[in-house]
């Protein structure tokens, strides 16, 4: 008895998912079908737009035409460009002064920075050992 019950509550409730499922299905097919009647319309209106700003554009420019008007203003008075404040030559001067001092400073903070040993006396402080061989600097001849 119990099992006949439960096979028909079974039956019941599949038949009630089966409507679920093809109402669900509706749903999202109306759905689609929104978004499609949706973006018609904003593409008609964005057209219908267009029209009329277009159609207004000709309509002014047929009475400017039958009343000889052109369409041409004048934003404001021509001004004759102004000279510069400094000459060429200053410039020039002044460039070469600042690319001369960015230069050398560039120089002096790159043997600053230079991690290289320079006198056997740096091997032997930095290294704590003795330096086998070094080459001596330039030696000016005492024949000139």
């Amino acid at each position: 008895m119990q099992l006949r019950g439960l096979e028909a509550r079974a039956t019941a409730t599949g038949s009630q998912v089966a409507a679920y499922r093809t109402l669900a299905r509706q749903f999202g097919e109306n759905a689609i079908q929104q978004d499609d009647l949706q973006s018609t319309e904003r593409a008609a209106q964005e057209s219908y737009l267009r029209y009329m700003k277009k159609r207004e554009e000709a309509r002014m420019d047929d009475a400017l035409d039958e009343r000889g008007i052109v369409n041409v203003v004048i934003a404001g008075r021509p001004v004759a460009a102004a000279l510069p404040l400094w000459s060429a030559w200053a410039m020039l001067l002044f460039g070469f002064a600042a690319a001369g001092a960015s230069a050398t400073a560039a120089a002096f903070a790159a043997d600053y920075f230079d991690p290289a040993f320079r006198t056997p006396d740096d091997v032997l402080l930095y290294l704590n050992s003795p330096v086998l061989a070094s080459l001596p600097r330039a030696v000016r001849s005492l024949s000139a």
